[in-house]
C-alpha cells in the first residue's frame, strides 16, 4: 500500500483550516474525499472534490490518488465544493507609508 501525504486546506466555513493527512494512494479521489471527511469529522458529499490551486486543476473523481504524481510535491490540496464560487483573492501585503491613502500626517 502506498500512502500519499497531503496538506489539506479547508473552506472558511469548516472548523479546520489546514490538516496534514496520510491517505492510501489506491483510493480514488471520491473515496479519498469520503475518507478525509470521516477521519476528520467534517462535512463531505458528492459535490466535494480535491482541487490543486497552484495548477488550477480539479482531480478526476474516478482516478486513484497514485495516478497524480505531483500530489507529494504540491504545497496544499483544497477540500472544496465544486459548486462554490471561487475564493476571494487574498489581499497583498501593503506597507504603511508606501504612498497609499491609508494615513495622512498633518
Amino acid at each position: 500500500m502506498s500512502t500519499i501525504t497531503m496538506r489539506i486546506k479547508f473552506p472558511p466555513t469548516y472548523p479546520l483550516i489546514y490538516k496534514t493527512l496520510r491517505v492510501d494512494g489506491t483510493l480514488t479521489v471520491s473515496e479519498a474525499v469520503a475518507y478525509i471527511a470521516e477521519t476528520l469529522h467534517v462535512a463531505g458529499g458528492d459535490s466535494i472534490g480535491l482541487y490543486i490551486a497552484s495548477l488550477d486543476e480539479w482531480l478526476e473523481e474516478g482516478k486513484p490518488l497514485s495516478d497524480f504524481d505531483f500530489l507529494e510535491d504540491v504545497e496544499e490540496v483544497e477540500f472544496r465544493d465544486r459548486n462554490a464560487p471561487p475564493p476571494e483573492p487574498e489581499p497583498e501585503n501593503e506597507m504603511i507609508g508606501d504612498g497609499g491613502n491609508c494615513c495622512m500626517v498633518m
